[in-house]
């Protein structure tokens, strides 16, 4: 993801830059100016940890559940996140309260559904991150000929339940 702006109600909430060379992405608040910003292996929330680095597997780890499940686990303030692939919505946020209905998810973006977003930062870096790693995963099955449109899909938009 090089650049893009995500809305919610039709304002700018938040803009996600990436380095030319891809080594630093940056995610910058609209209200605030706040920036959080990630590297390959690191990331760093201005309001988490005193705005120092975490490692990327010790902020969301990889886990199995009970159900067999593969997830991406997310320590927040409102308890334990799951991230997973979804079959409707390719990636979906579950709290640990609730496992059935997701509160938020990753859609593409069409005409009717605008880019949304009610989250925290670190969800968005969460959905950032895994969609590039899915990205990067699908890209190597691709043959040469599909590379050239997997690369123009439009990145995505972020939904939340209301």
């Amino acid at each position: 993801m090089i650049n893009t702006t995500i809305f919610m109600n039709s304002r700018p909430a938040y803009t996600l830059s990436t380095a030319l060379q891809g080594s630093t992405t940056d995610i910058s608040t609209s209200r605030t100016s706040e920036i959080l910003v990630f590297f390959p292996n690191t990331i760093a929330f201005p309001s988490i940890n005193n705005g120092k680095e975490i490692r990327l597997s010790k902020w969301m780890s990889r886990q199995k559940l009970s159900d067999g499940l593969h997830v991406h686990v997310i320590k927040t303030e409102i308890g334990k996140c799951f991230l997973r692939k979804h079959s409707v919505h390719r990636l979906a946020l579950f709290t640990e309260y609730d496992c059935e209905n997701p509160v938020a998810h990753w859609d593409r973006p069409n005409a009717t559904s605008p880019i949304s977003l009610n989250f925290h930062p670190q969800i968005i870096a969460a959905f950032t991150i895994q969609e590039l790693r899915m990205r990067m995963a699908e890209e190597g099955r691709l043959g040469c000929s599909q590379r050239a449109a997997a690369q123009a899909t439009p990145i995505a938009t972020l939904g939340h339940r209301k």
